[in-house]
């Protein structure tokens, strides 16, 4: 690479990976809560990572050294038992060796949703909805060999995950869909620490305040009756629990979460109402609902917190909405549109926040959009497989370039 004096730029990228906090962009996440023609067991949704993806915080002005891991919740078509983190090569637009992830047997789907990332960019966490399965999991994978660590059951069909802030990476929580609750998890010791009955039925996302003392639930429900509240959680036993707070009327299926910078307004996708409502963190309280184009599927937040990326997938449009946060109330602008059946899902932008990729579930592919501009890009195919059903999407800094392939699971 190009040296400057006597650091590389990809010296320079570890500095700054290990000055920075890592920023939580908003989510998620509802995954497989979007896409009803989707099978077997996507009801349609994204997964953000997340309410919020977390993204590595390093400042760079281009795609030089990142990579990016998408989660495919199918891997090989009809071939049942296999989920995969696909890493892609940002710099030379290329999907590089899946990482597999079995269910726990050939019968067993193993639905990988969402996936956070630690801020050295070494580990990955992701849910698995395990979907002819009463629970699902989580599995903890070493990104630079792709092994899978460790996998610890938690609630049925989990389908987001997100780090609570503040706690070191320590805790996390996931949201089971078919469970109605959510689980926290120590992501150090690699065991169950509480679990929380959530009041609203088909909790699908979760996203957290910047400090890490409250927690929103959206309740998607189902298709029929649809869900329609969020519940907030304010977080206990640093990270471990929580208590349950009265939930929140909003729209129809709730299908993610973000949260802004400075903690004071919550912004929930509502897909069947094509609708987001603004929340009062303070007060609990819903503001006036901001009308949208078309169905949206998640919300990402750039990382100076000005700008939010919608990403909309309905029958008959597929787009992303620029949002100004600047305003009060918050402004949409004009649609970017995308290639038709795109399908987009989970966003997440680069550390710069000069770029955003978005996730086509529709199409397996991740377009980039300069967001100087709203310039589209050239899609990228992560899966050529008509049959995979790509959702979530994590960028980071590779410290050590990218992985040449993906060793054999040593746990299912």
């Amino acid at each position: 690479m190009r040296r400057v004096n006597v650091y590389s730029d990809q010296a320079k990228d570890f500095i700054a990976a290990i000055c920075y906090l890592p920023l939580h962009t908003l989510q998620k996440k509802s995954l497989h809560r979007s896409q009803p023609s989707l099978a077997p067991y996507d009801r349609l949704g994204f997964k953000w990572y997340p309410s919020t993806r977390f993204i590595k915080a390093p400042v760079m002005t281009t795609s030089t050294s990142l990579l990016a891991y998408v989660t495919n919740a199918q891997d090989n078509g009809s071939s049942l038992g296999v989920g995969s983190v696909i890493p892609v090569d940002l710099a030379k637009e290329t999907a590089l060796t899946p990482i597999p992830i079995y269910g726990r047997s050939m019968s067993d789907g193993s639905g990988t949703n969402a996936i956070i990332v630690t801020s050295d960019g070494k580990t990955a966490f992701v849910t698995n909805e395990f979907t002819n399965s009463p629970a699902g999991s989580v599995s903890k994978i070493d990104l630079a060999s792709g092994n899978i660590l460790w996998s610890i059951t938690v609630g049925a069909e989990p389908v987001d995950i997100e780090f609570v802030p503040n706690t070191k990476e320590e805790w996390a929580w996931v949201a089971n869909y078919a469970g109605k609750s959510i689980t926290t998890v120590n992501l150090t010791k690699g065991v169950v620490g509480t679990t929380i009955p959530v009041p609203g039925a088909g909790p699908n996302t979760v996203a957290f305040t910047p400090d890490g003392t409250k927690c929103y639930v959206a309740n998607w429900q189902t298709d029929n009756p649809a869900g329609s509240s969020v519940t907030p959680i304010q977080v206990t036993g640093n990270g471990a629990s929580g208590t349950v707070q009265p939930s929140i009327a909003v729209g129809l299926n709730p299908n993610w979460i973000a949260i802004t910078r400075d903690g004071t307004t919550a912004y929930v996708a509502n897909k069947g109402s094509s609708s987001i409502t603004p929340i009062d963190v303070l007060t609990n309280t819903p503001g006036a609902t901001i009308a949208l184009p078309g169905p949206p599927i998640q919300i990402q937040l750039s990382p100076d917190g000005k700008l939010a990326y919608i990403a909309i997938a309905g029958s008959s449009i597929d787009a992303v909405v620029p949002m100004d946060l600047t305003t009060n109330p918050a402004t949409v602008g004009s649609a970017i549109d995308l290639a038709k059946g795109a399908q987009p899902h989970w966003i997440a932008f680069t550390p710069d926040g000069a770029k955003a990729y978005i996730v086509g579930n529709g199409n397996g592919t991740l377009t980039p959009i300069t967001v100087k501009g709203n310039v589209l890009g050239t899609p990228i195919t992560v899966s050529a497989d008509p049959a995979a059903d790509i959702l979530d999407i994590a960028i980071v800094a590779s410290l050590q370039g990218p992985r040449k392939g993906a060793a054999q699971n040593k746990a299912r």
